[in-house]
């Protein structure tokens, strides 16, 4: 292994600092395991201005539980051609399209925002969503503003909304890697049918069976 070829203590313990704040999500690369092979590239995105912290935690919740090389883009502009202006709000569906190609071949892309996002949604024309992606697809987006609106401005409340951010990211980028909804109780690939509840009670993980899916061949 690596580390035992390290003759040095000095360049032992660097190594070991390094390793550890990889871990804490403080560096910039990835924390994949050089041992294991990555799942995907999944480019990350904001749409607009987005709390730092939250997006330093969605990039390594990916990372550590999706088994994904996350490459950060630069924030943009949301594009003029989503929004949806008798609610006031971005067509989740239409960011899905317009985000499409800016994945590269056999890549993910994931844009995070703060606005409110909706889709069709049955007999409902226009229902705001927390994220919506193609199952199997390239593309996915979230939004924070309804994991957040209810949420105590509290130091606590932070942490809370921090993460339901990141466990609706890995829920909608599971759905980019071909997982669909599940009924595994507090499996992040609940279906969050309308409500806050399975996200703040998820393990924000995959269960056994989607975990499962995730290894399996393709």
């Amino acid at each position: 292994m690596r580390l035992a070829c390290l003759l040095a203590a000095g360049l032992l313990a660097a190594g070991l600092l390094a390793a550890g704040l990889l871990a804490s999500g403080l560096g910039i690369v990835g924390t994949a395991s050089a041992q294991t092979p990555e799942r995907a590239v999944v480019r990350v995105l904001p749409l607009g201005p987005f709390p730092a912290a939250e997006l330093n935690a969605v990039v390594t919740a990916l990372e550590t539980t999706l088994r994904v090389r996350v490459v950060r883009m630069p924030a943009q502009p949301l594009p003029k051609s989503a929004w949806y202006a008798p609610r006031r709000r971005y067509r989740a569906d239409l960011l899905l399209d317009w985000l499409a190609p800016q994945a590269g071949k056999g890549e993910r892309i994931l844009a995070v925002t703060a606005v409110d996002i909706s889709t069709t949604n049955g007999r409902h024309r226009d229902w705001g969503v927390f994220g919506l992606a193609h199952l199997g697809g390239p593309s996915a987006v979230i939004s924070r503003y309804r994991l957040a609106r209810k949420a105590p401005k509290t130091k606590a409340g932070l942490a809370l909304v921090q993460r339901r951010v990141t466990t609706t990211a890995v829920h909608e980028v599971g759905h980019t890697l071909g997982l669909d909804h599940c009924t595994e109780a507090r499996c992040v690939m609940l279906d969050a049918q309308g409500g806050i509840a399975n996200t703040d009670s998820s393990t924000g993980r995959p269960g056994p069976q989607c975990a499962a899916k995730l290894r399996a061949p393709k």
